[in-house]
């Protein structure tokens, strides 16, 4: 029994050790990105300290931009008062979502199948681009913490579909709550399969005879419509807002993001699932097993409820499919423990572990080295290059008394505006030329307002970093 213990022991030893190089290395050792992360390290910041806990700000105005409900924001915060404003408390909740996650597949998968099974299903998740890359695990962006709350009111579901387990429904719907909170519209992406799955497996009256699934749908209701309204009595149009760009995303371009109907399943295949051959074989092979057809059916419905109403959908971006992430693991896992165990040279427990352990060795090694390096698309380099000016500067006092000069994206500049102004440090932004005047330190990227800047003043270079000069305005071109 001893002996049991302490290899449980070590095997989650083991399993947190790959979390910490997947989504906690380094989390701190890039910039602040552009986009959604930036937006929620905005108005976390802002939040923390107007202490306006229903609605987003930005420049201390209400943030209509961020039409998600603030439950990421609420953890952002929390981090900041424990570790301070920084990088680190913007990611860490996306970097623990995606870690809870990993453990919440394996536990359950242990629990009911076998260790193999359960290893299989966590390796295969942790080691899947699109879990361990930006606008994920290791962003500050709302999408993990999502997809955690989905897979756990999931797994709800699934214990009083198939172990009737009464109380399980309430738990459902706490964690369909979280994920409202979280990204509203979005979470309830999956229910159109549930209701599927309640309707043919005749579970629709017994549902209805649950004492827990309307103390459930009550706290649901409260928490979800009591947000929408209060924040529209907060912040007149906020309910129009929601419905125009979150369900409107169905129908119409959002933000230019129109890609075609195979925009996600091309991902999938090129480089966010490289588990993505197996996903058919190993939904065949679970299908085939007559004790696991209806956890087949539970499995295949949800995948295809949600692959369909995000590719249908006209906006699209590439971080929509991650909610996807843990069925894909659970279906291409299987092909991979059913291949292990039907072979005849690894009865063994131990043959089985190495057998594993060959298996993900390289995807783990480019997994970690990818974390390690934590690098931006070079494409991308060149719109961010003021965000990391900044990154690699906000520890000396060189930023002090400067103006960054930007008709661009400015949220990550007012991330480390706010930073260096916790420093007590003088950190400017403005998008007008207008508003320098004689003597003011720029800090400028874009080759037309650096041509517009010397054209009109007298300045000297006084640093350069990439396509970003330095300059200290002299005089006014005469």
């Amino acid at each position: 029994m001893a002996n049991y213990i302490n290899k449980n022991y070590l095997l989650y030893f083991i399993l947190c050790v790959i979390i910490y190089f997947v989504f906690f290395q380094h989390l701190n050792s890039f910039p602040i990105r552009n986009w959604d992360e930036s937006l929620f390290a905005v108005n976390a910041y802002e939040m923390s300290n107007n202490h306006n806990f229903i609605v987003p700000y930005y420049k201390n105005a209400p943030d209509l931009w961020n039409s998600k409900p603030p439950f990421q924001i609420w953890i952002q915060v929390l981090f900041i008062k424990l570790i301070g404003y920084n990088e680190l408390s913007v990611r860490l909740p996306s970097a623990l979502a995606s870690s809870f996650s990993s453990l919440l597949l394996f536990y359950f998968f242990k629990k009911r199948f076998s260790v193999i099974f359960a290893v299989s299903v966590f390796l295969v998740f942790v080691t899947s681009f699109g879990v361990s890359t930006f606008h994920s695990g290791r962003t500050g962006d709302a999408d993990a913490l999502l997809s955690f709350f989905i897979l756990a009111y999931c797994i709800c579901f699934y214990k009083w579909l198939f172990e009737a387990n009464h109380k399980a429904i309430f738990w459902f719907f706490v964690f369909l709550s979280f994920s409202f909170l979280t990204k509203s519209i979005a979470a309830l992406l999956f229910i159109p399969a549930i209701l599927f799955i309640t309707i043919s497996l005749k579970k629709t009256a017994e549902l209805f005879k649950n004492k827990w699934f309307y103390i459930g749908l009550t706290l649901f209701l409260v928490s979800s419509i009591g947000y929408l309204l209060l924040r529209e009595s907060y912040n007149q149009g906020y309910i129009n807002y929601v419905f125009n760009t979150d369900i409107g995303r169905i129908t119409k371009t959002i933000e230019s993001h129109q890609e075609p109907f195979d925009f996600y399943i091309n991902n999938l295949f090129q480089y966010r699932f490289i588990w993505f051959i197996l996903v058919v074989p190993g939904a065949y092979l679970l299908w085939k097993q007559k004790t696991l057809k209806k956890t087949a059916l539970f499995l295949i419905s949800l995948l295809i409820c949600y692959f369909l109403i995000i590719s249908i959908s006209t906006t699209k971006l590439e971080w929509y499919d991650l909610p996807m992430f843990p069925i894909l693991s659970i279906l291409s896992a299987y092909f991979i423990y059913t291949t292990i165990k039907h072979n005849n040279f690894t009865n063994k427990l131990r043959d089985q572990s190495i057998i594993l352990g060959l298996i993900f060795v390289l995807p783990l090694y480019f997994t970690f080295r990818n974390s390690y390096k934590s690098e931006i698309k070079p494409n991308e380099k060149q719109l961010e290059v003021m965000n990391e000016y900044a990154f690699k500067n906000k520890k000396n006092h060189s930023l002090d008394k400067t103006i960054f000069l930007t008709s661009e994206f400015d949220r990550p500049l007012y991330f480390y505006k706010y930073l260096l102004n916790t420093k007590g440090l003088d950190f400017q932004i403005t998008t007008s030329i207008n508003n320098l005047k004689v003597n003011d330190i720029v800090i400028v990227s874009q080759d037309s307002l650096k041509k517009l800047l010397t054209s009109r003043y007298n300045t000297n270079v006084i640093d350069s970093y990439k396509s970003i000069l330095k300059f200290q305005i002299n005089n006014i071109r005469e």
